[in-house]
């Protein structure tokens, strides 16, 4: 199996967007990730650049190699989605989007899982 990228885009209010990508960054340092890495403007950055605006980081990008950290993975972003009332992730894997946001609903969780199962399927 390769390596699957996927970023996650915080929205919200700047200051508070800046310094949650951060935290989210760490406690994501903690998986058996590949890689995660600050991006300014995911799609509007030109291919093969690295210049990052430290002021404006909204968006990480997580490398994962295995199914198994991709289903991981999408049970800490559902997770950390429901301790703050306000937060909001958009992920992203190639041409698919999803949108975690604070809900509590059941039906939440598997959509999640399904959407990180087909991400290591490909």
């Amino acid at each position: 199996m390769g390596v699957t990228s996927v970023s996650l885009t915080l929205h919200g209010d700047p200051d508070e967007v800046d310094e949650q990508v951060r935290l989210l960054r760490e406690e994501l340092l903690h998986l058996d990730v590949d890689r995660v890495e600050f991006a300014a403007d995911p799609e509007g950055a030109p291919a093969g650049t690295r210049a990052v605006d430290p002021a404006g980081i909204d968006t990480v990008v997580v490398a994962v190699t295995g199914s198994p950290v991709l289903i991981q993975l999408g049970r800490v972003l559902r997770d950390w989605v429901r301790r703050g009332s306000t937060r909001r992730i958009t992920v992203r894997e190639g041409k698919r989007s999803l949108e975690i946001i604070g809900a509590n609903d059941a039906d939440n969780a598997k959509v999640i899982e399904a959407f990180f199962r087909a991400a290591g399927e490909d």
